[in-house]
């Protein structure tokens, strides 16, 4: 009876090992994943045709005028080709969205600017601003052109 129990305990024991070796590489392979993530979304420095402050202050501009339902006002600061595509329609319709789910907005988290290239291979700044509303936060991405004309705008 003793080598039945000693072997039970040996087999859990090495069913135990299994488990925590099992969590173990999982756990290995979910941090290289992530480090291989993060490097991959690494930006660019930023074009020195840019003024980081003037970037993030053109954005918040913008975010104010949509949080404010100025969508007019919103357009208004973006490039031709981005108006044609952008309504304040639309604009609308997609903050009465992000609202419905969030709530009203409340403050800026966090912002950062980085450099990119449009899809021409021409400089220009983006900036990403976490903004604070009452049931969660919502990430705005603003992009802009050499002439400070916005060029992209994506609201997740």
């Amino acid at each position: 009876m003793r080598t039945n129990r000693k072997t039970e305990m040996t087999a859990k024991k090495k069913g135990n090992l299994g488990r925590i070796l099992g969590k173990g590489i999982s756990m290995a392979l979910i941090m290289a994943a992530s480090m291989l993530l993060l490097m991959g979304c690494s930006g660019t420095k930023l074009s020195g045709d840019f003024d980081e402050e003037k970037v993030k202050a053109a954005a918040h501009e913008a975010i104010d005028h949509l949080t404010a339902g100025e969508y007019e006002e919103c357009v208004a600061l973006m490039g031709e080709e981005m108006q044609a595509a952008l309504s304040a329609e639309v604009l609308a319709a997609n903050m009465e969205t992000i609202t419905g789910q969030k709530g009203a907005f409340q403050e800026y988290k966090s912002s950062s600017v980085v450099g990119q290239k449009d899809k021409d291979g021409a400089e220009c700044a983006v900036a990403v601003i976490v903004a604070a509303f009452e049931k969660g936060t919502a990430t705005f991405t603003v992009s802009y052109n050499k002439e400070m004309e916005m060029i992209g705008f994506w609201i997740k």
